[in-house]
């Protein structure tokens, strides 16, 4: 039998299936069954749910790892590399250093150090 009103639930009728799609082991489309909607539906309210709680901004879950540990810098030569290339190096914490590399590793040491002080 097909109607031509669509039927009306209540916000707590909506809560109690939300809560039982998130509480049951069982797929979405059993509980839907179960409580006599179509499984679109329940998903619509659980997207709702969501919102809702979130004060209408969705957030996606981050994981946030610690911070590298900065590693020694490997030393060629204490005299360095024949000059007229450029190097940078981007730091952790976002400090950029450019330095040509005829600068010789006892003054790159110097420089890092002075900028981690």
């Amino acid at each position: 039998m097909v109607s031509d009103r669509r039927r009306w639930h209540t916000p707590e009728f909506r809560a109690r299936v939300v809560i039982a799609s998130y509480e049951s082991r069982r797929p979405v489309r059993e509980v839907a069954a179960q409580y006599g909607v179509h499984p679109s539906l329940v998903f619509r309210w659980r997207r709702e749910a969501r919102a809702k709680a979130q004060g209408g901004t969705s957030f996606v879950p981050v994981m946030v790892a610690p911070a590298p540990q900065p590693q020694p810098l490997a030393r060629r030569s204490e005299q360095g590399t024949p000059p007229g290339r450029a190097v940078s190096v981007v730091f952790p914490d976002g400090v950029r250093l450019e330095f040509d590399t005829g600068l010789s590793a006892d003054r790159l040491r110097e420089i890092v150090g002075a900028l981690r002080s």
